[in-house]
């Protein structure tokens, strides 16, 4: 049985640490992760810009995991114009499908950057240009993460309500 987990928000808001440790709690082979940075940045090297073969990718990456019956994992900033349509083809090939999406302030998610191992990757200004605030999805209920969370709450959510449905 397929479990899709999407998770979502701005720039430095926890995505890929949150996936990371969720991915850790699985048998190894058991849960694909697909990052929509290293899709996108490392093995394209494409903007973030509609229509770019990215967004195929990521899909058909994902896709190749749920006919799999994995747990996958797909995270990102995922802007809801640009991959909402990708977000809902694989929400319905999925036999189960979780959606959690961060919703932090701009300074929040400064201040996380600031904290971060990628903090010299990329400058608040830079991020400015990215951040879209609440953006939800219009065909799913997406659990909303905000700032009261700490970072091992989040992670055990996700993973409780992963194995609720295996």
């Amino acid at each position: 049985m397929s479990v899709l987990v999407v998770i979502r928000g701005n720039s430095s808001s926890g995505k890929s640490t949150t996936a990371l440790a969720v991915q850790g709690r699985f048998a190894r082979g058991a849960c694909l992760l697909v990052p929509q940075d290293v899709v996108r940045r490392q093995l394209l090297r494409e903007p973030d810009v509609a229509g770019m073969a990215n967004i195929e990718l990521l899909e058909q990456i994902a896709g190749f995991g749920l006919a799999r019956d994995l747990v996958v994992i797909v995270e990102g900033i995922l802007n809801v114009d640009r991959y909402g349509a990708t977000l809902e083809r694989l929400t319905a090939a999925a036999d189960h499908a979780l959606h959690y999406s961060f919703d932090l302030t701009f300074e929040e998610t400064v201040a996380r950057h600031l904290d971060g191992t990628r903090r010299t990757e990329f400058t608040p200004e830079q991020m400015a240009g990215w951040y879209h605030g609440w953006q939800p999805l219009p065909f799913a209920a997406e659990t909303r993460i905000d700032a009261s969370w700490s970072a091992e709450a989040v992670v055990e959510r996700i993973h409780r309500d992963i194995l609720a449905l295996r």
